[in-house]
Order: C-alpha cells, then sequence, then structure tokens
C-alpha cells in the first residue's frame, strides 16, 4: 500500500510504501535526498504506539508512532502528530491503515521466523525472556506452557504464572521493539499445543 505521510502541519508531504517485498519511506531533510529503503529481509523489529503531548495544565495532542528497524540498525520513524484535536479522526484511521499494512505483510515474516527456529527445538530469546519447548523463562524463573497465562492490552502484553502471579513480565508496544511478536509467538504456541482458542486474545 501507498501512504501520503503529513507528520505536522508544517511539514511536506511524504511517501510512504509497505508491501510484501519492501518498505520505503521518504523520511530525508530534504526533498532530492534518497529514500529510506528495508527489503522484505533486512526487517528485524518494529514498535508502536501513541505519545500524548502535554500543555500547561492538560493534554493537547497526541503523536502516533510507528518504528521499523532493519537488521543494521536504520530505523524508519513514522510520525502523526494531532495538536488540539486537529486532524485527530484522520490521523489516528491512517495510524491503524499503516499498522495494518505492516502487521499483514512483514510482521508475518518475523513471527514466522522466530516460530521455524523455535520448531527445530532451540530457545528462542526475546526481550529478556526465554522461550523453550518446556516453557517461558519469566525473570529467571520457568513457567511451564500449561501454566502460561498471558493478558493483552491496548498498549502493553503481558506473561505470568497462573500459581504464582509474582513471575510477571508486561511488554509495551511503544517503547519495546517486537513487543508485538511476543504477543503473536506466544499466542501461536499455545494454540499449537492445544492450550489457547485462536479467537482467543487472553
Amino acid at each position: 500500500m501507498e501512504f501520503q505521510i503529513k507528520p505536522n502541519v508544517l511539514d511536506r508531504n511524504r511517501k510512504l510504501i509497505i508491501d510484501s517485498e519492501n518498505i520505503e519511506f521518504d523520511d530525508s531533510v530534504w526533498v532530492n535526498n534518497p529514500i529510506t529503503k528495508f527489503s522484505r529481509c533486512e526487517v528485524a523489529s518494529f514498535r508502536y504506539g501513541v505519545k500524548f503531548i502535554k500543555g500547561y495544565r492538560f493534554t493537547i495532542g497526541r503523536t502516533y508512532c510507528i518504528d521499523i528497524k532493519s537488521l543494521d540498525d536504520r530505523i524508519i520513524k513514522i510520525r502523526l502528530i494531532s495538536l488540539y484535536g486537529i486532524r485527530k479522526t484522520a490521523l489516528f484511521k491512517k495510524f491503524h491503515q499503516i499498522l495494518n499494512s505492516f502487521f499483514e505483510t512483514h510482521h508475518k515474516d518475523l513471527v514466522a521466523y522466530y516460530l521455524a527456529v523455535f520448531e527445530t527445538g532451540l530457545q528462542i530469546d526475546i526481550l529478556g525472556t526465554s522461550f523453550r519447548q518446556s516453557g517461558v523463562v519469566i525473570n529467571g524463573k520457568e513457567v511451564c506452557w500449561e501454566d502460561l497465562c498471558t493478558t493483552n492490552y491496548s498498549t502493553y502484553y503481558a506473561l505470568f504464572s497462573k500459581k504464582d502471579a509474582s513471575i510477571y513480565k508486561s511488554f509495551n508496544y511503544l517503547n519495546d521493539w517486537n513487543a508485538a511478536v511476543v504477543y503473536s509467538f506466544t499466542k501461536h504456541v499455545l494454540v499449537e499445543k492445544g492450550l489457547r482458542n485462536l479467537k482467543t486474545d487472553r
């Protein structure tokens, strides 16, 4: 899909293209400079969310954020800024359209990579959490898959033990790289083990 991104009312329109093979974004300061482009195999991680802009006494706006990182640590930063409610509805809609486009293409590749490695019997490490065939290591303590409980909210995802709620870790979609990958990966494994229904998010 192709999107026209205008980060704020003072900026120029910038083209964003997301398809199954590439991500391209005109994030240069100068119009004639080369665009940033990641091929399908270069996309390593992403994060997303909304930052609220605080005024003196109350919130005056919000910034919709999407960051995409390549294997060589280059980052595409997509920002959509609404102040005093101006363009809020339109930007919220575009934010979700961009996310949906990314989830339908490159997110699937990231999750498929971790699942493929996991299915060979190897341990997977994401954001300081280890995923083994026997269970998930959360803050140094292993929780078997049967004992693993998950909770998903709009801003974060959490893993914890049903038997001991103190064994807990959350993953923030805005601040943590690939928090959404942790969500999709664990959900898939739980479904494959017959411990979760495909339509269940919690």
